[in-house]
């Protein structure tokens, strides 16, 4: 792998470069996303239309990761992630121009900020394989995790305040129109950041080989199963839990203040992460956050209060950065062992994505056919309930995984100058 002098007391100029342009698109998401369903349910009032623009978003996602390889073939990872974040910034300023009639659009919305996380994740996944060994990727998703719970325990106070604030001085949704503007205008500066990134260069892409990657690499197959749970529980619960929370706290600004005291916990963690994680580690924390992960869902369906959210809340805080962080890095471990690895990434790249949207899409279809004859907030309890047993599944897959692959396996191919 390029670009890595495989020392582990630091990290090269190009990670460095995408923890920074990965912080810029953390950024814009905390700005954006994470009151866009808020937004859009203010609206219209129907859960049912923020999972169809959930849907169409999850099913492009992956149809970006086939065409980022088929059209763009000998594009590096830096044009795929320019791409990305320009489409997700003409998201949001279409939002604004929308303004109220955004509710009514969800479908092309949907479909342009599917292509933007689609090109952006192709390009990111490709510029970390490509920056990273084994002997810095604990500290490179440690550091990653850091920075971006340090931005979540920031932006949302801000951008909520902001969106309270701007409802008494220019209508109930100039606020919004504030903030989805800064998170394009953020989107706008990482655009320039990634221009100067050069790496993931890569072969002709073959979505056949794609497919197959599991024959040529036993242990990935159960990457294919960790993927397909993981799909399921984040889609679902990103697309329940920013409603319900909105909900139970009433206002944006409190939604604000309840992701930034989260995310002040995050930032500990993962710091503590970066610093002393190494891969024999990896497996026995994943278990404690696959068990508080699951723990949390189980408090907030039977206490649907105020309190039950924010025990919910610390649970996931400290659950999410010991299971996602320490699970990282193993399945660029198992991408490692196949002697093609510097050929085929990103085939296995495009095909951990297929597992991703085949989860996602299991998900947001089940919640659409449930949605009609269910009152919509018993069917939000049931579908946390049902999320919290993925990370159980994804832990039981990597586990056999760190069976198949000993942490002292590092069969990656020798660094390019």
């Amino acid at each position: 792998m390029s670009g890595v002098s495989g020392s582990a007391v630091g990290l090269g100029g190009r990670a460095r470069a995408m923890v920074a342009i990965h912080a810029a698109y953390t950024a814009a998401t905390l700005l954006a996303v994470t009151f866009l369903s808020i937004f859009l349910w203010r609206a219209g009032h129907d859960l049912t239309l923020i999972a169809l623009f959930t849907g169409l978003t999850t099913l492009t996602i992956p149809l970006a990761f086939v065409l980022n390889g088929v059209v763009f073939r000998r594009a590096g990872a830096g044009t795929s992630i320019r791409l990305g974040l320009a489409a997700l910034g003409l998201t949001y300023l279409a939002v604004i121009g929308l303004g109220q009639s955004a509710v009514h659009w969800v479908l092309p919305l949907g479909l342009l900020r599917g292509l933007g996380e689609g090109w952006y994740w192709a390009g990111y996944h490709l510029a970390t394989y490509d920056s990273t060994d084994e002997s810095n990727r604990d500290r490179y998703f440690g550091a990653q995790a850091a920075v971006n719970w340090l931005l979540t325990a920031l932006l949302p106070p801000v951008a909520g305040a902001t969106i309270v604030a701007g409802s008494r001085w220019g209508g109930a949704y100039f606020g919004y129109q504030v903030v989805f503007g800064a998170a394009a205008l953020v989107l706008a500066g990482a655009v320039v950041l990634a221009g100067r990134l050069e790496c993931g260069q890569r072969p002709a892409f073959s979505l056949c080989e794609a497919v197959v990657v599991g024959r040529r690499n036993a242990p990935w197959r159960w990457v294919t199963w960790a993927r397909l749970a993981d799909g399921f529980s984040g889609s679902l619960s990103g697309l329940v839990l920013t409603v319900l929370t909105f909900l139970l706290l009433r206002n944006e600004q409190q939604v604000g203040t309840f992701n930034g005291l989260l995310g002040l916990i995050g930032v500990a963690i993962s710091v503590g992460l970066a610093a002393f994680m190494r891969p024999r580690y990896r497996i026995p924390v994943a278990l404690v956050g696959a068990a508080m992960l699951v723990l949390s869902t189980l408090v907030l369906p039977l206490y649907l209060s105020a309190t039950a959210l924010f025990a919910y809340g610390v649970l996931r805080a400290f659950g999410g950065p010991l299971h996602g962080n320490a699970l990282a890095p193993i399945a660029l471990q198992v991408i490692d062992r196949d002697p093609r690895a510097r050929d085929r990434r990103y085939e296995y790249i495009v095909h951990q994505e297929l597992c991703l949207g085949a989860g996602r899409v299991l998900s947001i279809g089940a919640f659409l056919l449930l949605a009609a004859p269910v009152d919509q907030l018993l069917l939000s309890r049931i579908a946390i309930v049902v999320c919290g047993a993925a990370p159980m599944v994804i832990l039981a897959m990597f586990a056999q995984i760190r069976a198949s692959v000993p942490a002292a396996d590092t069969r990656a191919l020798p660094a390019a100058a």
